[in-house]
């Protein structure tokens, strides 16, 4: 060799990202690309909720509908009566930096169904273990409300086992185990207007649907995918002697 200096080896680029990489990128873009689409897709659940939400809000109250197919924030009007004793508490919810409940109640309409009238809020006890005494209506009452849609319930850490007895306690608003637990007819949240018969301090009707940051989610989910693909594009071709 000139000079008695040894060759140096030839380093060149191909396509060798190995398996390993293959396999994390095989698994997770897709993983990436479809919360992206979720995303996106949730976008256009809150875009269509915020739609009905103005519209129908303003619309007079209707008697409870049949078909319950695009029912959300529709304003109805039932007549019965509520069970004094059968009412949940939905536990941490905040009023004015107030620690509560909402009371969900069931109520028993003149055509024998049972439904779940969010009679709104109530302030917690100063013992944890002494739950709100809620006073109800004893006579028939004709209440007005909005057919609320369930817009997704917070995680729990735990298990949420709940008493066999009334009221009681509950630690989220599940709407479907509510209506197995009190037989009512449909899993429906009635979210009682303000000034009604059995209202307490009414839930709120305002609500700021975020369809935008679903958006944002979907955009960082997709720039990740981005992100992955590149990587592996770049670690893929790097160079090889």
């Amino acid at each position: 060799m000139p000079n008695g200096l040894a060759q140096s080896p030839v380093t060149r680029r191909r396509w060798a990202p190995g398996w390993k990489m293959t396999l994390f990128a095989g698994v997770m873009l897709p993983v990436v690309v479809a919360l992206g689409f979720w995303q996106l897709e949730r976008a256009a659940l809150k875009r269509g909720y915020e739609a009905r939400y103005f519209d129908r809000m303003a619309e007079p109250a209707l008697a409870m509908p049949a078909d319950f197919t695009d029912a959300e924030f529709l304003r109805v009007v039932l007549a019965g009566i509520f069970h004094p004793e059968q009412y949940f508490l939905v536990d941490n919810q905040i009023h004015d930096g107030r620690p509560g409940y909402w009371v969900v109640a069931v109520f028993s309409a003149e055509d024998g169904g049972r439904w779940l009238v969010n009679r709104g809020w109530t302030a917690a006890g100063q013992l944890r273990e002494q739950l709100p005494v809620v006073e109800t209506p004893s006579r028939p009452v004709r209440i007005t409300g909005v057919l609320w849609p369930d817009m997704g319930m917070v995680p729990l850490l735990a298990e949420d086992p709940w008493s066999t007895d009334w009221p009681k306690r509950v630690q989220r608003l599940d709407v479907g185990r509510m209506a197995e637990a009190a037989e009512a007819q449909l899993a429906v949240e009635l979210r009682l207007e303000s000034g009604q018969p059995g209202a307490l301090v009414a839930a709120t009707l305002g609500h700021d649907f975020k369809a935008h940051v679903h958006e944002g989610y979907a955009a960082q989910w997709f720039g990740l995918g981005l992100v992955l693909s590149l990587g592996y594009l770049i670690f893929g071709f790097r160079k090889h002697e």
